[in-house]
């Protein structure tokens, strides 16, 4: 029976976690080596639609699968099981050297910034590497143009703060806005529109909308900011019009599963608050870090290397984390270990929240614990409320296009990400010192050492 193959399940996770350089994406082929043809513990058929349905949610996608594989196997308990031996490796490597770097020395820290600035080069070229093959993804379905032009719009939007610094324009940015914004408004039109943006009689009042909202809400308030709230909020009641007009235009397939779900969230929330109890208990704050990192999770569209801008717009925009610690410290080691990007990024980013608190280092692992909790948590809840949909809809012509077209407005927001390393993670240490022999021989070796990496992951 399957539940007899729980252990194995959970093991398998854990080592393909503890092996999970690469990105989401690239783990695919090995969990279905792993778990469908080595183990046999789901079918093809089974594994096949666990990915389908992980493809097209936010959050975690590894952790994700890992969650539908053990909800094959053992129901709830196997859910989490498996969603959390998959993201467990790279988290607590993350945690592991983040405490290794709360108690070094200046001068330590000054050097480990040179080795940081030297990893963010090969961050920053994963990064365009990603936007090189959106193009080339969109030059085979002859789209290439219409996704250059999206990239460019959603970077024009999002990073002239960064642009203005670089070229040391002090002047008030037109728009710079943030990454839940530049999302909300790319969610809303797929939404209201029901997913038809040829349809011009729903996308061009939808445009206007959001030209609107970006004129208020953007940093000069082109026009009055206090049109911000009632802009946001026709925006979202014509998306859940718009969501519930698809829905119902919709097929059936079975009886909505109401019971398997409201049971698999129960049990999500409950892992989530019994874990979370020594944060919780450190500070009434850990339940606002719970939502924002919810929220993190359910914007993460995109693959791993997306979360990095949402995590920017979540943690750093808003000052909950500085740009130092997020790029010099949480985003270089997360980049350099095994595991699910948003797991290690909040889990990172719990440990310098809690930390920050009495410059305990108890303190800060209660925090990362919260994250983790909550990283594997929000992407298994919502993995399974898309599985429920799954269960009684047909494809949502939402979801496909939200899949189609997510990545070119990722691609966009990462060049902003791209800038902020550059501006972060490489020009601010070399304002700090100057960089030792051994440092400069270690930082190249790792450097050389991820760029062959990187090329052999290829062939």
């Amino acid at each position: 029976m399957k539940k007899n193959q729980l252990s194995s399940m959970v093991s398998s996770m854990f080592k393909i976690g503890a092996i999970g350089f690469g990105g989401g994406t690239a783990l695919i082929p090995v969990i279905e080596n792993e778990i469908v043809e080595h183990s046999k513990i789901v079918t093809e058929e089974e594994y096949n639609r666990d990915v389908m349905i992980a493809s097209i949610t936010p959050g975690a996608l590894p952790v994700e699968v890992a969650a539908g594989i053990g909800r094959e196997v053992a129901g709830n308990r196997g859910m989490i099981a498996g969603a959390t031996a998959m993201a467990l490796p790279g988290a607590f490597l993350t945690l592991f050297l983040l405490v290794l770097f709360s108690g070094m020395s200046d001068a330590m820290r000054i050097q480990l910034g040179f080795l940081s600035a030297g990893i963010s080069v090969f961050i920053i070229y994963l990064l365009i590497q990603y936007v090189i093959n959106t193009l080339k993804q969109a030059k085979n379905t002859n789209e290439a143009v219409l996704y250059f032009f999206m990239m460019l719009a959603v970077f024009a939007v999002s990073a002239e703060k960064n642009i203005y610094h670089l070229l040391g324009i002090s002047a008030t940015p037109v728009f710079s806005l943030s990454v839940v914004q530049v999302l909300g408004a790319a969610f809303f039109v797929i939404l209201f529109t029901r997913g038809q943006l040829r349809m011009a009689k729903r996308s061009v009042p939808a445009l206007v909308i959001v030209l609107i909202y970006f004129l208020c809400a953007g940093k000069a308030h082109v026009l009055p900011a206090a049109w911000k709230t009632p802009v946001s909020l026709l925006m979202t009641a014509l998306a859940l019009i718009g969501f519930v007009q698809t829905v119902a235009a919709a097929k059936h397939r079975r009886a909505f599963p109401a019971k398997k779900l409201s049971g698999a969230i129960a049990s999500w929330l409950v892992f989530t608050l019994v874990l979370s109890l020594p944060a919780i208990l450190l500070t009434f704050d850990t339940f606002s870090f719970l939502g924002n990192g919810f929220l993190s999770s359910i914007m993460s569209f995109g693959g791993g290397d997306a979360y990095l801008s949402i995590a920017q717009g979540m943690f750093v925009e808003t000052d909950l984390i500085s740009h130092s610690d997020f790029y010099g410290n949480i985003v270089t080691v997360a980049n350099a270990l095994p595991g699910s990007i948003l797991c290690k990024i909040l889990t990172g980013v719990g440990y310098y929240l809690g930390y920050g608190l009495n410059q305990s280092v108890w303190d800060g692992i209660s925090m990362a614990l919260c994250g983790f909790v909550c990283s594997v948590a929000s992407s298994g809840a919502i993995y399974t409320l898309v599985w429920a949909i799954y269960e009684k809809y047909e494809n949502l012509r939402i979801f496909a296009t939200i899949k189609h077209f997510i990545r070119p407005i990722i691609s966009g927001l990462l060049i902003n990400v791209a800038l902020s390393l550059y501006i972060s993670a490489i020009l601010a240490p070399l304002q700090n010192g100057r960089p030792t022999v051994p440092t400069l021989v270690i930082t190249v070796s790792v450097v050389t050492g991820m760029f062959y990496l990187s090329g052999k992951q290829k062939h």
